[in-house]
């Protein structure tokens, strides 16, 4: 139902707001991820442009989240990279139907409706509390095991040096 870039860009947010707050590379994003590093670093930019995510260079820098995970949904990710299109007139351009779609089109639509509507009611960060199947999300360990294995690139606190 949503593209590949869609589903990888979801997984980079998903991960970006599991580690709010700190940087990440695009290359350790893509190894947590298993998203082709070139492919997540055009994703990330399409991001970056939407006023999704944070892009900072040099030796602190990577990618943060520029939204809050409460107030990011689905949607919004969806519709950064590859939006979701609805059937406003007769993609057949039948001069007769115009905005008046047509049975299959009416479903078809109705569909995609319906998919833009779940979209919308998801945050990222309910994303990450939703434990029903037990696993966290893109994690093959405990949550611990990951912060003790691959520690985060962290911005030096101001006056330090």
């Amino acid at each position: 139902m949503i593209s590949q870039t869609a589903e990888y860009a979801l997984r980079a947010i998903v991960f970006l707001a599991d580690h709010e707050g700190e940087s990440h590379t695009s290359e350790r994003i893509s190894a947590t991820t298993k998203v082709p590093v070139g492919y997540l670093s055009k994703i990330l930019q399409g991001l970056v442009r939407a006023g999704l995510v944070n892009s900072q260079r040099g030796p602190y820098g990577g990618f943060t989240l520029a939204v809050s995970s409460e107030k990011l949904t689905v949607y919004d990710v969806v519709q950064a990279v590859d939006p979701i299109h609805r059937i406003h007139g007769c993609p057949l351009e039948i001069s007769g139907h115009g905005v008046n779609l047509c049975p299959l089109h009416r479903l078809l639509d109705n569909v995609v409706a319906s998919v833009e509507r779940s979209f919308r009611k998801v945050t990222i960060h309910s994303l990450l509390l939703d434990r029903e199947g037990g696993s966290h999300p893109l994690c093959e360990f405990p949550r611990q095991e990951l912060a003790d294995n691959a520690p985060a690139v962290r911005r030096p606190k101001p006056g330090a040096s």
